[in-house]
Protein backbone atom coordinates (compact mmCIF):
# COMPACT_ATOMS: atom_id res chain seq x y z
CA UNK A 1 0.00 0.00 0.00
CA UNK A 2 2.57 1.86 0.85
CA UNK A 3 4.83 1.64 -2.56
CA UNK A 4 1.37 2.37 -4.23
CA UNK A 5 0.77 5.46 -2.27
CA UNK A 6 4.38 7.36 -2.61
CA UNK A 7 4.02 6.31 -6.83
CA UNK A 8 0.86 7.92 -6.86
CA UNK A 9 1.87 10.85 -5.17
CA UNK A 10 5.40 11.07 -7.33
CA UNK A 11 3.02 10.90 -10.17
CA UNK A 12 1.15 13.73 -8.99
CA UNK A 13 4.65 15.96 -8.56
CA UNK A 14 5.68 15.16 -12.02
CA UNK A 15 2.24 15.98 -13.25
CA UNK A 16 2.04 19.60 -11.38
CA UNK A 17 5.88 20.39 -12.35
CA UNK A 18 5.10 19.68 -15.56
CA UNK A 19 1.95 21.72 -15.32
CA UNK A 20 3.56 24.68 -13.44
CA UNK A 21 6.29 24.22 -16.37
CA UNK A 22 3.73 24.60 -19.05
CA UNK A 23 2.18 27.46 -17.56
CA UNK A 24 5.80 29.26 -16.71
CA UNK A 25 6.70 28.28 -20.43
CA UNK A 26 3.33 30.27 -21.30
CA UNK A 27 3.78 33.45 -19.52
CA UNK A 28 7.46 33.42 -21.08
CA UNK A 29 5.76 33.20 -24.75
CA UNK A 30 3.45 35.81 -23.75
CA UNK A 31 6.05 38.35 -22.25
CA UNK A 32 8.34 37.52 -24.82
CA UNK A 33 5.86 38.66 -27.82
CA UNK A 34 5.43 41.81 -25.37
CA UNK A 35 9.02 42.78 -25.27
CA UNK A 36 9.46 42.32 -29.06
CA UNK A 37 6.04 44.43 -29.61
CA UNK A 38 8.06 47.26 -27.52
CA UNK A 39 11.02 46.86 -29.65
CA UNK A 40 8.71 46.84 -32.67
CA UNK A 41 7.27 50.45 -30.89
CA UNK A 42 10.38 51.91 -30.33
CA UNK A 43 11.59 51.33 -33.75
CA UNK A 44 8.92 53.09 -34.86
CA UNK A 45 9.31 55.85 -32.85
CA UNK A 46 12.71 56.10 -34.18
CA UNK A 47 11.50 56.45 -37.91
CA UNK A 48 8.50 59.11 -36.23
CA UNK A 49 6.02 56.91 -37.32
CA UNK A 50 4.02 57.15 -34.04
CA UNK A 51 0.31 55.76 -35.67
CA UNK A 52 2.62 52.82 -35.83
CA UNK A 53 4.27 52.96 -32.29
CA UNK A 54 0.99 53.22 -30.40
CA UNK A 55 -0.28 50.44 -32.68
CA UNK A 56 2.91 48.26 -31.51
CA UNK A 57 2.49 49.34 -27.77
CA UNK A 58 -1.17 48.49 -27.78
CA UNK A 59 -0.28 45.23 -28.90
CA UNK A 60 2.57 44.97 -26.02
CA UNK A 61 -0.39 45.69 -23.72
CA UNK A 62 -2.08 43.11 -25.09
CA UNK A 63 0.44 40.01 -24.11
CA UNK A 64 1.10 41.15 -20.94
CA UNK A 65 -2.68 41.31 -20.39
CA UNK A 66 -2.65 37.28 -21.24
CA UNK A 67 0.29 36.57 -19.34
CA UNK A 68 -0.58 38.58 -16.24
CA UNK A 69 -3.53 36.36 -16.06
CA UNK A 70 -1.92 33.00 -16.46
CA UNK A 71 0.21 34.13 -13.22
CA UNK A 72 -2.43 35.58 -11.25
CA UNK A 73 -4.52 31.73 -11.53
CA UNK A 74 -1.30 30.59 -10.13
CA UNK A 75 -0.99 33.30 -7.35
CA UNK A 76 -4.53 32.71 -6.66
CA UNK A 77 -3.96 28.73 -6.63
CA UNK A 78 -1.30 29.06 -4.11
CA UNK A 79 -3.48 31.73 -1.82
CA UNK A 80 -6.42 29.33 -2.02
CA UNK A 81 -4.13 26.84 0.26
CA UNK A 82 -2.99 25.27 -3.15
CA UNK A 83 0.83 24.99 -2.35
CA UNK A 84 3.13 25.67 -5.66
CA UNK A 85 6.58 24.37 -5.39
CA UNK A 86 8.97 26.97 -6.16
CA UNK A 87 10.33 26.67 -9.71
CA UNK A 88 13.26 28.73 -10.76
CA UNK A 89 11.38 28.66 -14.36
CA UNK A 90 8.61 30.24 -12.86
CA UNK A 91 10.45 32.99 -11.11
CA UNK A 92 12.06 33.70 -14.51
CA UNK A 93 8.64 33.75 -15.98
CA UNK A 94 7.49 36.33 -13.63
CA UNK A 95 10.94 38.81 -14.20
CA UNK A 96 10.50 38.79 -17.81
CA UNK A 97 6.54 39.82 -17.02
CA UNK A 98 7.60 42.10 -14.69
CA UNK A 99 10.19 43.89 -16.88
CA UNK A 100 7.96 43.88 -20.12
CA UNK A 101 5.47 46.04 -18.25
CA UNK A 102 7.96 48.63 -17.15
CA UNK A 103 9.53 48.64 -20.27
CA UNK A 104 6.47 49.31 -22.15
CA UNK A 105 5.42 51.53 -19.27
CA UNK A 106 8.13 53.60 -20.05
CA UNK A 107 7.43 53.25 -24.10
CA UNK A 108 4.40 54.97 -23.73
CA UNK A 109 5.72 57.73 -22.10
CA UNK A 110 8.74 58.24 -24.72
CA UNK A 111 6.11 57.96 -27.24
CA UNK A 112 4.23 60.47 -25.69
CA UNK A 113 7.06 62.64 -24.89
CA UNK A 114 8.26 62.27 -28.77
CA UNK A 115 5.05 62.64 -30.14
CA UNK A 116 4.46 66.14 -28.30
CA UNK A 117 8.32 67.24 -29.13
CA UNK A 118 7.53 66.50 -32.77
CA UNK A 119 3.61 68.72 -32.86
CA UNK A 120 5.44 71.41 -30.57
CA UNK A 121 8.38 71.61 -33.43
CA UNK A 122 5.27 71.99 -36.16
CA UNK A 123 3.80 74.44 -34.68
CA UNK A 124 6.72 76.46 -34.06
CA UNK A 125 7.80 75.80 -37.76
CA UNK A 126 4.23 77.38 -38.77
CA UNK A 127 4.56 80.45 -36.53
CA UNK A 128 7.99 81.00 -37.31
CA UNK A 129 7.15 80.97 -41.34
CA UNK A 130 4.22 82.94 -41.02
CA UNK A 131 6.19 85.73 -38.93
CA UNK A 132 9.15 85.11 -41.60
Amino acid sequence: MTDKKNKTDKLDNLAACDQLNQLSMAILVHAGNARAHLVASLEALEALTFQDAQAQLADAKKEVVIAHGLQTDTLQMEASGNQIRYSTLFCHAQDTLMTAQSEILIGEHMVRLFQNLAENKIQKNTLESKEG
